[in-house]
């Protein structure tokens, strides 16, 4: 298995180790020269994986005991998948000539890990080393996700997964999508989750090109953030609206049915999805009405319907529109309280370009639209599984994947409630990361829906918590503060070390934020 992995380019494994064979692939994997990471959280583990993986475009690999390791690591198989990063997770399990005599702990694994991965396995006797390498690369394609490997050494297990490759350019799809773009004036393209790894190229097409581009959140990157025809976000809210609604073609470039809010497609223009991953049941590509799909390398089509189109956009058009829902955003009423747009915009001013990772929550609704981004997954949350508890491992993972360079936590108190123990796995790894809490004690997304007889507050409220004392105990530097003077302060005297700030916001502040974004 350590050499599969070894073949496949891996540099690092994470996870939550039990005893015996979790110990053994540790040890293995340390002779290999790859490292080990431990987390506190099996899910912690993968999300820290799939993201070193994502960074580094290696395979991430996460490693788990049976039975409760596996089953708690499944959230951290559907982040992965639905939200396209490359895991693999090797999970011991009770041997097959062992299961007449073992009761405890025995599950169908690979009966549980099945819908949440792009392939599930046995990693038994035959050919291990081959099988492994083969699943890396499977996790590792041109639409990643998660892989699972079920660790059985007493029997030959499952042959090595087929490892599929970019699809073919589909010329007659390309030639229809053509004729399509011919003469529009007013096209826009929209960059989605698999756009980052074309970055290069379609820079090379976009650059200069004079038409508006949208990115999805996990799109953030692909293009700088603050070039002129970079227009903001497409979330299927409100930021791309006035843009669609005036657009005569849409390209979709990486893009799929499983970032956008739900709802509906109200826009006329025609549709075309490029994308060197096929189009599959899980893109989803039905979100987009009737969409004309082309399958192949995706710059070299775009290309094509730019050149067959006729842009007519004013200078300018996508900056503009960028840069008026920011200033949307930022026009809230101010209370006395902490606004959640100021604390964003501080974290944001203070450090610069920097790689941030957010989590699920309110607060996203803030940080966002207001991140720039110069690189791909310079920007990193789970919008596909939108899981809360993605942004601290998360951020681990991304400062061990990029050595010495300052990574933002921004967490609301759920998110970070459900990861609190991976504050210890910063200290003692030591890393550079700035863990922000929109802290008001309340899951605040959900309850800007709630309804009359719907719980009241006892259904999403939380009793307040001294994060910062909470982290100070495990060994990380910290702060509060409940106004921009104490958050510039704190920011201010934070160290070059894992830092905490406990930043006190006012919930009435997200009215605002949710009109804006949302409608």
């Amino acid at each position: 298995m350590a050499a599969g992995l070894t073949a496949a380019g891996v540099r690092r494994i994470f996870g939550m180790p039990g005893g015996g064979p979790n110990l053994e692939m540790i040890g293995a994997a340390h002779e290999h020269g790859i490292g080990f990471t431990l987390a506190r959280g099996e899910t912690a583990a993968c999300v820290m994986a799939g993201v070193f993986g994502l960074l580094t475009a290696t395979p991430g690999v996460a490693v788990v005991t049976r039975g409760p390791g596996l089953t708690s690591a499944v959230n951290g198989l559907a982040q992965a998948t639905l939200d396209r990063a490359p895991l693999v997770l090797v999970s011991d399990t009770v041997p097959a000539d062992r299961r007449a005599r073992i009761g405890h702990q025995l599950l169908d694994q690979v009966a549980v890990a099945a819908p949440v991965t792009r392939w599930n396995g046995i990693l038994g006797a035959a050919d291990p080393a081959r099988v492994t390498a083969a699943a890396c690369a499977v996790a590792s394609g041109p639409r990643p996700g998660a892989v699972h490997l079920d660790f059985d050494p007493s029997v030959p297990g499952d042959a090595a997964p087929a490892v599929p490759g970019p699809a073919p350019l589909d010329e007659a799809a390309l030639d229809r999508a053509v004729a399509t773009a011919r003469g529009r004036r007013r096209p826009v393209v929209v960059l989605g989750s698999s756009a980052p790894r074309h970055a290069a190229a379609l820079r090379a097409v976009l650059n200069g090109a004079g038409v508006p581009v949208l990115t999805t959140y996990q799109g953030l990157g692909t293009i700088g953030t603050g070039g002129p025809d970079a227009a903001g976000l497409y979330t299927n809210g409100s930021p791309e609206r006035s843009l669609l609604a005036e657009a005569d073609l849409v390209v979709g470039v990486g893009l799929d049915g499983v970032e956008p809010m739900p709802g509906e497609w109200p826009w006329e223009a025609p549709v075309v999805l490029l994308d060197d991953a096929g189009f599959g049941p899980d893109t989803n590509t039905e979100f987009y009405g009737a969409p004309e799909p082309v399958t192949g390398p995706p710059a070299a089509s775009l290309a094509a319907l730019l050149d067959a189109a006729a842009p007519a956009w004013e200078p300018g058009t996508g900056a503009r529109r960028r840069e008026e829902f920011r200033a949307a955003l930022r026009a809230a009423p101010r209370g006395d309280g902490l606004h959640p747009v100021d604390l964003t915009t501080a974290v944001l001013d203070h450090h610069g370009p920097v790689q941030v990772t957010v989590d699920a929550g309110a607060h996203m609704l803030a940080v966002l639209p207001l991140c720039d981004a110069d690189r791909p997954h310079q920007v990193l949350i789970s919008n596909g599984l939108a899981t809360m508890g993605y942004a601290l491992p998360a951020a681990v993972g991304a400062a061990l994947a990029r050595p010495g360079e300052r990574v933002v936590c921004m967490v609301g108190d759920g998110g970070l409630g459900m990861t609190l123990a991976e504050l210890e796995t910063l200290a003692r790894l030591n890393l550079p990361v700035t863990v922000v809490v929109f802290d008001d004690a309340a899951l605040t997304l959900i309850e800007l829906k709630q309804r009359e007889g719907q719980g009241g507050a006892g259904a999403v409220r939380f009793t307040d918590v001294d994060f910062a004392a909470v982290a100070a105990g495990m060994g990380i530097r910290s702060a509060v503060a409940g106004d921009l003077a104490g958050v510039r302060a704190a920011l201010a005297g934070s160290g070059d070390g894992p830092f905490l700030l406990d930043a006190r916001v006012d919930p009435a502040g997200y009215s605002h934020v949710m009109r804006v974004s949302r409608g």
